[in-house]
This record gives structure tokens, C-alpha cells and sequence, in this order.
């Protein structure tokens, strides 16, 4: 790691040259959490010694928030693209695949090819596979319930089952559940002044404002 070096000759413009030299790299990543003590004592000396110019952080800062927004730009440009050339694909096999349907089938019951001069079209056929032509009419039997609720009245449900039920649900329930914490109840909670054992409110939590 190439660190911010300050010592008492430097001057003003020296020490931000050096910063900017700093921002300039990638090595903002690779302070390893043995170096950041190190790093953070030079870095806020640094900071504070440039004082009319320590706006390049805030510069930097903000190019950085413009990255990652056309990041996702154009993540969803991309994905938007992707969407658009299997549709374009699937539609362009399925006028192939008709086209082959109107030859028919040769003399040993196979569809006829396409022949290009190096490529070769054909149908082959597929693995089986379930077409549901009305789903109401499908047997509970062959269906799977997915159910979002609170975790204390799950365990109010399973407790009040027959023991002998219980236990047989309890294994389908259990191999899919995920149980997440609800910060929103749990906040409102610890604020109306009740005590939520395993969770604390965090009340001098700062984030970096600019303009």
C-alpha cells in the first residue's frame, strides 16, 4: 500500500498532489485491516492539512456515485438487450421448427433437415414435460403453498397441532423455512421502550453529507 505521506516541509499544494496521486489509484482497496490504523492517522492528517483543497475527496466521492449509477444503467440496459435477443431467438426457432414441420418426416419417421453448406437445422426432441392446461383443476396433493408470517405464530400454529401431526409437518416446514429478523418491528419496539433481547438501537450512526 502506497500511503499519504505528510511531514512538516510539505506544502499545501504537495500534500494535495499527493492525495490526488492517491485517489488516483486502487489501492484505496487493498488496506488491509493490519494497515488501516497506519492508514487513517495519515489520511487525517493529510485531510486536514489541506484544507482549500481537500475537495478532490468530495469530487472523488461523487464520481464514485456516478460509476456505480451507470453501473446499474447499464446493467439494466444489458439485461434489457439480453431480454430482447432470447425473444428475438426463440421466435426465429419457432419459424424454423415450422418450416421443418411442413417437409414431414422422411421414410424412417424423422424430420427432415435443413441443409446449409456448413451448418445443419433440425428438430430433436425434448425431455418430457408438464403442460398445465388449467391449474385449478390440479389436486392440492400436487401443489406447494409458500406462506410469509410472523415467526411467533408459526410456532403458536405448530404448537397447537395434535402432537402426532405435528411431527410430520414440522420436517416440510422446517427444510424450507428461512427466518429473517424484522428490524422495523424490532425498532419500533426498542423506541416504545421495550427491551429486545440480541438487538440494541444504534442512535450516533453518522453518514457523509456534501454539496
Amino acid at each position: 500500500m502506497a500511503a499519504v505521506a505528510v511531514t512538516a516541509h510539505d506544502t499545501l499544494f504537495e500534500i494535495e498532489e499527493g492525495l490526488t496521486a492517491f485517489l488516483d489509484t486502487a489501492e484505496l482497496n487493498l488496506v488491509t485491516p493490519d494497515e488501516e490504523q497506519a492508514f487513517l492517522a495519515e489520511f487525517e492528517e493529510a485531510l486536514t492539512l489541506a484544507a482549500d483543497k481537500r475537495d478532490c475527496v468530495a469530487h472523488r466521492l461523487a464520481q464514485l456515485e456516478n460509476r456505480q449509477a451507470f453501473a446499474a444503467a447499464e446493467i439494466k440496459r444489458l439485461q434489457a438487450f439480453k431480454k430482447s435477443a432470447e425473444a428475438q431467438q426463440t421466435s426465429l426457432e419457432g419459424y424454423v421448427s415450422y418450416v421443418i414441420q411442413r417437409l414431414g418426416k422422411d421414410a424412417k419417421d424423422k424430420w427432415r433437415r435443413l441443409e446449409g453448406n456448413s451448418t445443419s437445422m433440425f428438430l430433436r426432441g425434448c425431455a418430457p414435460s408438464v403442460d398445465l392446461v388449467d391449474e385449478s383443476l390440479i389436486p392440492l396433493d400436487y401443489k406447494r403453498a409458500a406462506v410469509t408470517l410472523p415467526a411467533s405464530m408459526l410456532d403458536d400454529i405448530l404448537n397447537a397441532l395434535p402432537d402426532d401431526f405435528r411431527e410430520h409437518v414440522l420436517p416440510e416446514i422446517t427444510k424450507s423455512m428461512a427466518v429473517t429478523v424484522d428490524k422495523v418491528v424490532v425498532k419500533s419496539s426498542i423506541e416504545a421502550g421495550v427491551a429486545v433481547p440480541g438487538a440494541k438501537l444504534i442512535t450516533d450512526k453518522t453518514t457523509l453529507g456534501r454539496k
